[in-house]
């Protein structure tokens, strides 16, 4: 058995339960190859606005609640309970020690942003079943005529593979064509002109001129001595680094005084406003606003609808196609077949901890929680009798629509 089939299970046709063993087999890792900024961990290492806005895509849908659902006979849905195989994959999707749920997904998302692919297969954990990431540098996709994956090809440690596709325990996503990089191609050229300005300014700074001022003396005021000259020049090196003055003001004798001139400044060079139209453009790439990743100053007016627009409108293409990977794989491979996982996209949606209770005691037209339950919010002991949901008595069925209407509805209506 190669050391593939000790990972994975065989293809849809073999399903005995035996090809998914445990992770017995360890191999000795093997140095990785210096990342350059040509290739997607490069990429991630080295360029800023690159690493800042998949960064920020992939750990905000990483930290959103994965839950896995079935539907009930007379159609209602329900969550999985936390016994069943996808819920506990789901809770500990990863059998590697260290890796929680939140920096595989976020892996998973960032091989998808930066390579425009992501592969993992279903393997055998002591909780179960489990996930394992295959880094993009280690696997190669086939394709036919027709750009459809045939198979796959992984190199681990020197240890090469092949797998044929489809296979009930590949999760494997990739764009538009499996066989190119990712959406950062398009920004290459992009990104290799922020980088050649960024060393211009390096180096114009580095061997450009430093001194922006000096001390202007009247040749009619020649030195009294070499020791005067040397007493002056001294006094002046203890206000430089290190001198240990900074920042204060040297005395000068009568007649000196101090003179500016034009240095190099980095706003003469203009890249400085070059560099946040990169950052800018990375965003637009990548779908994202400006504002929500902070490369453009909101309002307070508007920071509301930026939010609302980021998970509504910006990042639910990534979730929809993260959400299909798993469902693709996870829920048959689990043997719950009919069940399903979301991201619970409200959770982000909530708004401030006000406007939610309002929000609910308007829509239930009353009390919402007991008093012990909110008493527990602020960590006090529960009070007797403090587990009945209390109405107030101008609250009642057939009255005022909600808790917050203060009467106002049914004053208006008795013609006060």
């Amino acid at each position: 058995m190669s050391f593939w089939r000790k990972f994975v299970r065989k293809s849809a046709d073999e399903t005995t339960p035996a090809t998914m063993p445990e992770h017995e087999t360890q191999w000795q890792a093997s140095p990785r190859p210096a990342t350059t900024p040509t290739d997607p961990a490069g990429l991630y290492a080295t360029e800023y606005a690159v690493r800042t806005v998949t960064d920020f895509i992939a750990s905000n849908i990483a930290s959103l609640p994965f839950k896995a659902y079935m539907q009930q006979a007379n159609g209602d849905r329900m969550e999985c309970p936390a016994n069943t195989p996808l819920a506990s994959m789901l809770a500990h999707p990863s059998g590697i020690t260290g890796q929680t749920r939140f920096s595989l997904f976020k892996a998973l998302l960032l091989d998808q942003l930066l390579t425009g692919g992501m592969c993992a297969t279903v393997t055998r954990t002591t909780a179960g079943y489990g996930l394992r990431r295959i880094i993009p540098a280690n696997y190669s996709i086939r394709v036919n005529g027709n750009e459809e994956a045939t198979g796959l090809d992984v190199t681990i440690d020197g240890h090469s593979s092949t797998l044929k596709l489809p296979n009930s325990a590949v999760l494997l996503s990739h764009g538009y064509n499996p066989d190119t990089a990712g959406v950062p191609a398009t920004l290459r050229d992009l990104l290799d002109e922020a980088r050649s300005l960024a060393d211009y300014r390096r180096q114009i700074a580095k061997n450009g001129g430093r001194v922006s001022a000096y001390v202007y003396r009247p040749k009619e005021m020649p030195w009294l001595s070499q020791e005067d000259y040397d007493d002056f020049k001294m006094s002046l090196d203890n206000y430089t680094q290190g001198g240990g003055r900074e920042g204060g003001w040297p005395i000068l004798k009568d007649g000196m005084e101090f003179r500016t001139i034009d240095a190099f400044k980095p706003v003469d060079v203009n890249d400085l406003d070059a560099r946040d139209r990169i950052n800018i453009a990375v965003c637009n790439a990548y779908h994202i606003s400006p504002e929500n990743v902070g490369f453009r100053t909101g309002t307070n007016s508007n920071i509301s609808a930026y939010k609302e627009q980021l998970w509504s409108i910006e990042l639910m293409p990534y979730i929809v196609q993260f959400e299909q990977a798993l469902n693709s794989v996870l829920p048959a491979i689990t043997g719950q077949p009919d069940a399903w996982i979301e991201a619970n996209v409200d959770a982000k949606l909530r708004g401030t901890f006000a406007e939610q209770y309002q929000a609910l005691s308007t829509a239930t037209g009353r009390p919402f929680m007991t008093t012990n339950e909110a008493r527990r919010l602020l960590n006090r002991p529960q009070v007797p009798e403090g587990d009945q949901l209390i109405t107030p008595l101008n609250v009642s069925e057939g009255g005022q629509p909600s808790p917050q209407d203060g009467g106002r509805t049914q004053q208006a209506q008795e013609g006060h």
